[in-house]
C-alpha cells in the first residue's frame, strides 16, 4: 500500500524492518523511523547501519508524529500499535488532513473503534486487506482525509470496514469479528442493554451471511 517512491514516516518503528526493506528495495525516496521509546531506537539505528540504507532511512525519537515535519511524511505507516492510540496520534496531526497523504493502517486492537474515529475526523478507509502470522490475522487499512466520502456507514462497517471475503485471510478475520460480536452481544444482554444486543445480532447475521455467499460461489466454481 506504500506509494512508489513517497516520502514515508514508519510511526513506532521498532527494529525500523519495515523501512529498511523498502529502502532495500529502492520504493521510498526516504524515510522517517519513529519511535517514542530510545531502546528501540537503538535496535533501529542497528538495522539502518546494517543494512547500508542510512541514506534514505533516519532514526528519530518522536511521540507520534510529534517530531516529524509534513515534508518527511507523504505516507504514514502506523503498525503494531492499538486502534485507540492510532486515533489519538492522528487527532493531533492536523497536517494528516492537508495534501495528497495516505494513512496505513494495521490496529493490533480496536480496530472498529479506529474506523468510527476515522470516520468522525474526516478520513475516509479506501481499501483493506488482511494478513496472516503465526496463526494471527491482521487487516490494514488504507486511508486518506476525504470527509465527502465519510458519512452514512452502518454498523457492520465499522466491525468489518472494506474486508472481503475473498482470500483466506479475510474470511478468517470476519470470522474472528463475529465471536467479537457474539461476546459483545452476551454482555450488552446480561447488563440488561437488549437493543444494543439485537444491533449486534444483526450486524453479526449480515456478516454471516456474507460467509455464506461467498462458500456458496467458491463450491460452484469448484463445481
Amino acid at each position: 500500500m506504500v506509494r512508489p517512491q513517497t516520502a514515508l514516516a514508519d510511526v513506532g518503528t521498532d527494529h525500523a524492518y519495515l523501512p529498511v526493506w523498502l529502502a532495500r528495495k529502492g520504493l521510498v525516496r526516504s524515510a522517517v523511523a519513529a519511535d517514542v521509546r530510545p531502546s528501540p531506537l537503538q535496535r533501529a539505528r542497528r538495522n539502518i547501519a546494517r543494512y547500508g540504507v542510512g541514506g534514505v532511512v533516519t532514526a528519530r525519537l518522536s511521540d507520534g508524529l510529534d517530531s516529524v515535519r509534513p515534508e518527511e511524511a507523504r505516507d504514514v505507516v502506523m503498525a503494531g500499535m492499538g486502534g485507540l492510540l492510532m486515533a489519538r496520534v492522528i487527532a493531533r496531526t492536523p497536517w494528516l488532513r492537508e495534501g495528497d497523504r495516505r494513512l496505513i493502517l494495521q490496529p493490533m486492537t480496536s480496530a472498529e473503534d479506529l474506523r468510527r474515529a476515522l470516520s468522525r475526523q474526516g478520513f475516509a478507509v479506501l481499501r483493506e486487506r488482511c494478513a496472516r502470522e503465526n496463526g494471527h490475522v491482521y487487516c490494514v487499512m488504507l486511508c486518506a482525509y476525504d470527509p465527502p466520502r465519510c458519512g452514512g456507514w452502518d454498523e457492520r462497517f465499522f466491525y468489518t470496514g472494506r474486508v472481503s471475503a475473498k482470500t483466506p485471510e479475510n474470511r478468517q478475520y470476519l470470522r474472528r469479528q463475529t465471536i467479537v460480536l457474539k461476546k459483545r452481544i452476551r454482555g450488552a444482554r446480561l447488563e440488561g442493554r437488549p437493543e444494543e444486543a439485537e444491533k449486534l445480532s444483526a450486524v453479526r447475521a449480515q456478516i454471516g451471511a456474507l460467509l455464506q455467499r461467498e462458500r456458496i460461489l467458491r463450491r460452484r466454481k469448484r463445481i
